[in-house]
């Protein structure tokens, strides 16, 4: 068991309803522990390089663009598997010269960093043909921890955004993808949606000097990897509809229209690759039916969730339920967990921080000063630094905690992109060990004698059939 790596599996929520209540939210933590990332478990990197005629004006993009591929194979351990695409209106295998990767080693690297050194801006943009090229690289190594990522300066103009979006689909569970957009001519809603499909991280260039230095870490944070792919597991009771699931730490991503059906009443969500020692928090939103009747005094069960197995790695948990008790007391449904308080914020933040950049393109300043001092005001109560800090380039913040700004006059679209596009959240909240439903350790599932399904220890309810506990029979 030396160097497996473990998955557990948290839910945080306020179980208590009151009389009316037919919604419930709760934060589902994953997290993994121990194992160590070596090349024995094999790891696999593409690196996609605007060279679209755009990235020569300023002549700085190209330049950094070419220092930051560098940097990046520079970080590539011995043994990674690795290829660099130059992507214009086609993917054009940059190194090595035929279609395939490479062991990484002292001298591919530096055959690499020769190459890419003379490396061209001309031609237009079409990402889903780099994505597609990258995919169909990674298909040799499908049991790799596959990571890639994706630079460009501009819209996606040589292709459709159906077709974009037809590459992502076949390209999702496939590998991560982390997009960084330089300049001022990319597009948001493009980054983003390559973000969210292949669950990497997003994020814009302000400084291209700055540009080299993320490439490594992006590199070697990506080599910590060592699982290549978790799963979650979700189902509802015959009276429950998961309304929507959303990543929230520590990338924000509305992740709902992503699971996949697997069984009635059941959805599985790929999670992408983990580390040896990561924490993500996932948003579920529950809707009961409006002619379910409550039910006072005890838990009832409104949905469970698990980790699907991971060949090689150890599951801590079985499935959790998450739960909800009617109350005829005023006060326990008012009581927000700290948890959901805070990710309930953290959307408030990013809904001013995207209105401040929709009022800004549009030409509004009044608007974009209004809900950026919003912002302002949010990020400051949250202590969030790095929120501040990205919208001092676009506004001067006169009274942080009244919300009071105003716009910068040296403030340009790279600074405003800046702002609205990270996809990261603040900072993690802190570790809960409470858990609602404890199970006693060693506990056999529950068995339903109205259908074979099993259910974790302690629920009220089939998660099969929907079948009381306690009905007699059962």
């Amino acid at each position: 068991m030396s160097g497996e790596p473990s998955l557990g599996l948290e839910v945080h929520q306020n179980k208590f309803l009151a009389e009316g209540d037919r919604a419930m939210t709760a934060i589902v933590r994953v997290v993994s522990r121990g194992g160590e990332a070596t090349v024995s478990r094999a790891a696999a990197e593409v690196l996609m390089i605007d060279s679209s005629s755009s990235m020569r004006f300023p002549s700085t993009k190209i330049g950094e663009a070419r220092r930051a591929a560098a940097a990046a194979i520079d970080v590539l351990p011995d043994g990674v598997r690795f290829a660099v695409i130059q992507g214009t209106d086609r993917a054009t295998m940059l190194y090595p010269a035929t279609d395939g990767l490479v062991t990484a080693s002292e001298q591919t690297r530096a055959e690499a960093r020769a190459v890419v050194e003379h490396l061209a801006a001309v031609g237009g943009t079409a990402m889903g043909a780099w994505l597609a090229k990258a995919r169909d690289l990674f298909e040799d190594v499908p049991d790799a921890v596959r990571h890639a990522i994706l630079l460009t300066d501009g819209r996606n103009d040589s292709q459709t955004r159906a077709d974009l979006m037809r590459v992502l689909n076949s390209c999702e569970g496939r590998f991560v993808c982390d997009a960084r957009g330089i300049g001022d001519g990319w597009e948001p809603a493009e980054l983003t949606q390559i973000g969210r499909v292949l669950r990497g991280n997003v994020d814009s260039v302000v400084e291209d000097d700055k540009l080299a230095e993320d490439f490594r870490q992006l590199v070697e944070n990506a080599m910590t990897k060592v699982l290549p792919e978790v799963r979650l597991r979700v189902g509802t009771m015959p009276f429950s509809r998961l309304r929507s699931v959303k990543q929230v730490f520590p990338d924000e991503y509305d992740l709902t229209d992503r699971c996949q059906e697997i069984a009635v009443r059941e959805v599985e969500l790929s999670l992408g690759s983990f580390a040896s020692d990561e924490t993500r928090d996932y948003q579920l939103i529950l809707d009961l039916d409006p002619d379910l009747e409550p039910s006072h005094g005890q838990d009832r069960q409104l949905a469970w969730t698990e980790l699907v197995p991971v060949p090689g790695a150890a599951t801590e948990e079985d499935a959790l339920a998450i739960a909800g008790r009617w109350t005829h007391d005023p006060i326990p449904p008012t009581l927000i967990h700290p948890m959901v308080s805070k990710y309930a914020a953290q959307a408030d933040l990013g809904e001013a921080l995207t209105g401040g950049g929709d009022a800004y393109a549009a030409g509004d300043r009044d608007g974009a000063e209004r809900d950026w001092g919003r912002a302002a005001a949010l990020a400051t109560a949250a202590g969030d630094e790095e929120t501040l800090s990205r919208l001092a380039g676009v506004v001067e913040i006169i009274d942080a905690e009244k919300g009071v700004v105003r716009l910068r006059a040296d403030a340009t679209r790279s600074h405003a992109l800046h702002v609205v596009i990270p996809s990261r959240v603040s900072e993690i909240a802190p570790r809960q060990e409470a858990r609602p439903l404890p199970e006693p350790d060693g506990a056999p599932p529950a068995a339903c004698s109205g259908c074979p399904a099993l259910s974790p220890a302690g629920a009220n309810f089939c998660v099969g059939c929907g079948r009381p506990f306690d009905e007699a029979g059962s």
